[in-house]
């Protein structure tokens, strides 16, 4: 049975996003690797974009000598880095097999870095959930003027993932206004096309293929909410010739905690623009700034006219479900692949 939850780990599992891959292997395969920073929604597959990254299949395909690059995945939110010892402790034994030291500081990171240097090694890091670290006051200013120094002055490159752009993200003011973050180029993972979507129900689900297309008209190409869908039809929870009012009956309570989630980037403020989206009508476009996230993420649509949803689900649950209480203006700290 599909498990929506459960991370991609292989690249042949990984649907569509092929030319986002694409652009980051561009990118830290330059003669000098350059920075990349991943913004997405909870559940659209940063985790599982890391994984693919990480794959040696796909970066000997991309990448023109991959022996001599060493990438290492370290997944922030999972591994419980708390402090900047932390983060060097599990860092430092993936460079270094021999750094064992209990007291690891800034220098071990950087004698590291420059023997691989000096090997002509190029160093990927691979950060999953970058935003724990931004969040957390236990990181100075320091520590990103270093990792900054490091991709400055050594052929070395950071591929992180967050809900928002890092410098939103920022528990302290001098750490958000670092010049750090200026060496990132930042790529938005989004929704798959719709295409990707009716391919990933008919090749995943088996499922035929007009069936396939109205699940994705309804849902949206969202590759949680469609395997969310698959999982239903698989449990016979859900018939997959159902018509639209089944499915929201059926989906629309599974799909309303990830919505949840969705808008919890946003503001108050946003409460009454959504609500009129919500009724399929198009708010002001001056106020557009305050629901920018959603729009960047394509949850919400912009044709410079008319603000409207990316599917019926959400239409429904910006009008039915929408509650203050789901905005937050922040990331809510809930991991997702």
């Amino acid at each position: 049975m599909v498990n929506p939850e459960k991370e991609v780990l292989e690249p042949e599992d990984f649907f569509g996003q092929k030319g986002i891959i694409r652009r980051i292997f561009s990118r830290i395969g330059a003669e000098r690797p350059q920075s990349v920073a991943v913004i997405g929604s909870r559940k659209i597959g940063k985790t599982s974009l890391i994984n693919v990254l990480n794959h040696e299949s796909l970066q000997k395909k991309y990448l023109e000598k991959p022996e001599e690059y060493r990438i290492i995945r370290i997944a922030l939110g999972e591994e419980k880095i708390d402090t900047v010892e932390d983060f060097l402790k599990h860092l430092l034994p993936r460079i270094m097999k021999d750094s064992s030291s209990d007291t690891l500081d800034y220098d071990d990171l950087k004698h590291a870095v420059q023997f691989l240097h000096r090997k002509h090694y190029h160093l990927i890091l691979l950060l999953d959930d970058f935003h724990h670290i931004t969040t957390n006051r236990n990181f100075p200013l320091e520590f990103f003027s270093f990792l900054r120094s490091l991709a400055n002055n050594y052929n070395l490159a950071y591929v992180t993932t967050s809900v928002l752009e890092l410098q939103k993200l920022c528990a302290v003011k001098d750490v958000e206004e670092s010049p750090f973050f200026n060496i990132f180029t930042n790529i938005t993972l989004g929704h798959l096309s719709e295409e990707e979507g009716r391919l990933l129900l008919e090749t995943v689900g088996n499922l035929p293929g007009e069936t396939a297309e109205a699940l994705v008209n309804w849902c949206g190409p969202s590759p949680y909410l469609l395997k969310t869908a698959m999982r239903e039809i698989d449990s016979g929870a859900l018939n997959a010739e159902a018509p639209f009012r089944e499915m929201e009956k059926c989906l629309l309570p599974l799909f309303s905690e990830y919505y949840s989630k969705v808008v919890s980037v946003l503001g108050m403020e946003s409460f009454r623009l959504l609500k009129i989206i919500g009724k399929g009508k198009s708010p002001d476009h001056r106020d557009l700034h305050y629901i920018r996230p959603l729009i960047k993420q394509g949850f919400l649509i912009d044709d410079e006219e008319i603000i409207s949803c990316y599917s019926p689900a959400f239409i429904i649950f910006l009008k039915k479900q929408l509650s203050r209480e789901m905005l937050k203006g922040k990331d809510n700290g809930n991991a997702g692949y």
